[in-house]
């Protein structure tokens, strides 16, 4: 039987500030209290409040768009609390927020969580502010607060693979990649992981006219071309039905070459070619589960640097890119950073 979830009131937030510090103080004693989020979605995706709980997290309160989507989807999510509005989350006995909207939804919320003192998270790269980007991870590094944004390449096997070999291929020449998601948050994908294989983008090209090559394979035309820190050229080919893990992507260095097709990686250097498969994802959200583990880390160990994945310095480095990649589209020619 699915129980009717209470609605929570507004109520004075120097309450809400004393049981976060209460909170604190007991979680020195007892290690294994979870942690207390609060979820803010658009109902875009019904599982989300199971992969919070998979990852240690107490799921207490839901805010929705409007009041009774707040208790219909609380309810449904087996949520107790629901909200009418944000002043009633923010107000509540919770340490961190999971925003899974849209902006500029997302940039109001997040940005008064951390006003608040509470640990961020961003279900996906969906926030596209840079103002805001760069004020929750201001609040937060003053407060002491994580600022997390789930990105499935941050907790797919066969990237943390390469980047933490990457270096042994020696000085990197060329990477490519075949079949990379589209759209502003599959962009945001790619562009991490070549930034965390390749290092800083310095330049960038989205103008077919202006690209080093035109295709990749017959029918994998370059829509985005990169200019890395590392001396190594970013060949990038995009699809409608492309994702990370099954896209074809090949990194070139002086000293051998590495490619990557899902969970298997092979490599091809003096000592001939060798292949490896990775272990499967746990969850059909992997960049949400992992990006929760940091949060509950962060706040069982009070120690904001055991954040390992993705922050809002990443996604702000990235949507940066993206926005001269929207230049060059539109002026011709490559853009540097």
């Amino acid at each position: 039987m699915t129980t009717l979830p209470e609605m929570v009131p507004p109520r004075d937030p120097v309450l809400s500030v004393s049981w976060r510090e209460q909170r604190r103080t007991h979680r020195r004693r007892q290690p294994d209290l979870p942690l207390a989020m609060a979820l803010v979605t658009d109902g875009s995706d019904s599982t989300t409040a199971g992969v919070l709980r998979e990852a240690g997290v107490d799921v207490v309160g839901l805010l929705a768009p409007e009041p009774l989507e707040s208790l219909a989807w609380a309810a449904e999510a087996g949520v107790p609390r629901a909200y009418a509005d944000p002043i009633a989350m923010l107000s509540d006995d919770i340490e961190a927020v999971c925003v899974e909207t849209r902006p500029p939804g997302s940039d109001i919320i997040a940005r008064r969580s951390a006003e608040v003192g509470l640990h961020v998270l961003l279900a996906g790269p969906a926030s596209a502010e840079a103002e805001t980007l760069r004020a929750v991870a201001d609040l937060a590094e003053e407060g002491d607060l994580a600022h997390v944004v789930a990105l499935d390449g941050r907790a797919w096997p066969a990237a943390t693979h390469v980047a933490a070999t990457v270096s042994s291929l020696g000085r990197l020449t060329q990477m490519t990649v075949v079949g990379a998601p589209t759209g502003p948050n599959g962009r945001v994908e790619i562009v991490d992981l070549i930034m965390r294989w390749c290092g800083e983008v310095l330049a960038v090209c989205a103008d077919p006219a202006a690209m080093p090559a035109p295709t990749l394979t017959p029918d994998a035309p370059v829509t985005l071309a990169l200019l890395t820190s590392s001396g190594a050229t970013v060949l990038v080919n995009e699809r409608m039905n492309g994702h990370l893990d099954t896209a074809t992507i090949t990194v070139c260095g002086e000293a051998g070459r590495v490619v990557v097709q899902g969970r298997r990686i092979r490599r091809q250097d003096v000592d001939g070619v060798r292949d490896l498969v990775m272990p499967a994802a746990a969850t059909a959200r992997p960049g949400l589960m992992e990006a929760t583990y940091d949060v509950v880390r962060v706040t069982e160990l009070d120690d904001t640097r055991l954040v390992r994945g993705a922050t809002f310095h990443d996604l702000l480095a990235a949507n940066r890119l993206i926005a001269a990649a929207g230049t060059s589209q539109r002026r011709g020619g490559w853009v540097e950073l």
